[in-house]
């Protein structure tokens, strides 16, 4: 994020025409996220956050999922409790978002861990695991400062070789997630933006 703001105030002083000449920074937003999925046949909710900078219709940030208690089962008669967290670069995609309802698309790459807790004082073990999930849905403008997106799409984990009876497989898989984004968005630039290409277009 440091080094995107940096492009963005940077292209101001340029002289010559750059990626960023034409980017606007119009807002910015944080966002609760719950996410619905599956584990070997049982379904798992994951909840966390993120947040970033509106780049006029693309954003880009942040974010940070955990999910507790993904599966519990008994091995050499010791109850054991799974638990998944992974965070890092959330990009993000809306069309017109000044419109009632839109269509809203997201990445979020992160990394992070899979633990398997056996008692207070630690973990049995655990994997480093790497995640991306795309996903695409509509999105529904509640408030000026407040959106609600539901998407489909699917996470893919790698990384997960050291649990016993556990693969990448059991993690990836079709996943839906609720995205509740508060903040400022400049829906109101855009929609002037929008009225006046359409003038313009008219007119000629």
């Amino acid at each position: 994020m440091l080094i995107v703001l940096s492009l963005i105030a940077l292209q101001g002083f340029g002289q010559s025409e750059t990626l960023f000449n034409r980017a606007r920074v119009v807002g910015a937003f944080g966002a609760p996220i719950t996410e619905f999925s599956q584990f070997k046949g049982d379904y798992i909710v994951s909840s966390g956050g993120g947040g970033g900078l509106i780049i006029d219709d693309f954003f880009i940030g942040g974010y940070g999922m955990g999910t507790v208690d993904i599966n519990e089962f008994v091995e050499d008669n010791e109850e054991l409790e799974m638990e998944m967290a992974h965070g890092g670069f959330w990009l993000g995609y809306t069309y017109k978002s000044y419109k009632l309802i839109h269509i809203f698309a997201s990445a979020k790459l992160g990394w992070g861990g899979i633990d398997i807790e056996i008692d207070e004082s630690g973990f049995r073990t655990d994997d480093n695991i790497f995640v991306v999930s795309p996903e695409i849905g509509v999105e529904l403008n509640v408030f000026r400062w407040f959106k609600i997106a539901g998407t489909v799409g699917y996470r893919a984990v790698s990384g997960v070789n050291s649990i016993t009876g556990q693969s990448n497989k059991d993690f990836s898989g079709m996943a839906g997630t609720l995205t509740f984004r508060l903040g400022g968005f400049g829906d109101w630039k855009r929609s002037r933006r929008d009225r006046s290409n359409r003038r313009s277009r008219f007119d000629d």
